[in-house]
C-alpha cells in the first residue's frame, strides 16, 4: 500500500507511526508527504500528543486527487471514445469531467484547461494515412509529455514524406490527435515558424534546455481553417 491509500483509510496519524508501517525514514516520509501536498492533496497536520497528519475532506471518489497528467489521460481517452461512435454512457464522459474539475482547486482546474486547450481531437486519420503509419518510438511518448506539460522544447530527427531526414528543434505548444495517428503541431525554432510533425516520423527524441509559453495561435496556424477543430475543453480560451 502506497501513502495516499494509507491516508485515505485513516484518521489522523502520527508521522513516525506511517513511517514505521510503511518501512521509510520519517525523512522520507516527509518527503513524501511534501511530494503529495504538490499534486494538489488536501493533507493537514496535527501537532501534539495525540496528532499527526490526515487527508482533509470527504473519503471515497472525491477524495481522489490526481496529477494533471492523470486527468488529461482521463480526459482524452473520454473524448476519443465519444468521438469513435455512439457508446453507451458515451454522454456521460462530459458530465463526469464537468464534475471533476469541479471538486478541484480553482487553480489546478484552470491549469488543466489551458492545458486541455492545447489538445485537439480531429476526425480519424484517412485510409491512406492508416496504411502507411508506424508507431512511434517507445521514448517518444514520455519526452513528448515532459515537454508538453512543463514549456520544455524537443529535439529530434524527422524523416518528411519524401524520405528526407532532418535535424529539428522546436516548441512543443500543440498536439493533435486523429486516431490511431497523433501530431506535435509546434513552433521550429531555428526557421521560427509554424510546423506539424507526425509522430511515427520522428527518431531519437531528447528535451531541450529552457522553457518556453505556450501559444494557441501556433496552434491554429497549422489546423485547417475550413474545419470546425475544437480543442478537448470543447472551446479556445481567450
Amino acid at each position: 500500500m502506497d501513502l495516499a491509500e494509507l491516508l485515505r483509510g485513516r484518521e489522523a496519524t502520527p508521522v513516525s507511526a506511517l513511517a514505521a508501517e510503511l518501512g521509510v525514514s520519517r525523512r522520507t516520509l516527509l518527503r513524501d508527504l511534501a511530494a503529495l501536498r504538490e499534486r494538489g492533496m488536501p493533507i493537514s497536520g496535527e501537532p501534539g500528543h495525540g496528532g499527526g497528519v490526515r487527508l482533509e475532506g470527504a473519503r471515497g471518489l472525491t477524495a481522489v486527487h490526481m496529477s494533471l497528467d492523470e486527468v488529461v489521460a482521463l480526459w482524452l481517452g473520454a473524448r476519443l471514445s465519444r468521438a469513435a461512435s455512439d457508446l453507451p454512457w458515451g454522454g456521460a464522459s462530459s458530465t463526469a469531467m464537468t464534475k471533476l474539475l469541479g471538486s478541484m482547486p480553482k487553480a489546478r482546474a484552470r491549469a488543466l484547461r489551458a492545458l486541455c486547450g492545447r489538445v485537439v481531437v480531429g476526425t480519424p486519420a484517412s485510409a491512406n494515412v492508416r496504411a502507411e503509419a508506424g508507431a512511434p518510438p517507445v521514448e517518444l511518448l514520455s519526452r513528448f509529455e515532459e515537454a508538453f506539460t512543463s514549456g520544455r522544447g524537443l529535439g529530434f530527427e524527422y524523416r518528411d514524406r519524401e524520405g528526407r531526414q532532418t535535424q529539428r528543434r522546436v516548441e512543443p505548444h500543440g498536439l493533435l490527435v486523429q486516431t490511431p495517428v497523433w501530431y506535435v503541431l509546434a513552433l521550429d525554432v531555428d526557421k521560427g515558424e509554424p510546423r506539424m510533425f507526425r509522430m511515427d516520423r520522428i527518431a531519437r527524441p531528447r528535451l531541450l534546455k529552457g522553457e518556453f509559453t505556450p501559444r494557441l495561435d501556433v496552434i491554429r496556424a497549422l489546423l485547417p481553417a475550413e474545419l470546425d477543430w475544437r480543442p478537448l475543453t470543447g472551446r479556445w480560451s481567450s
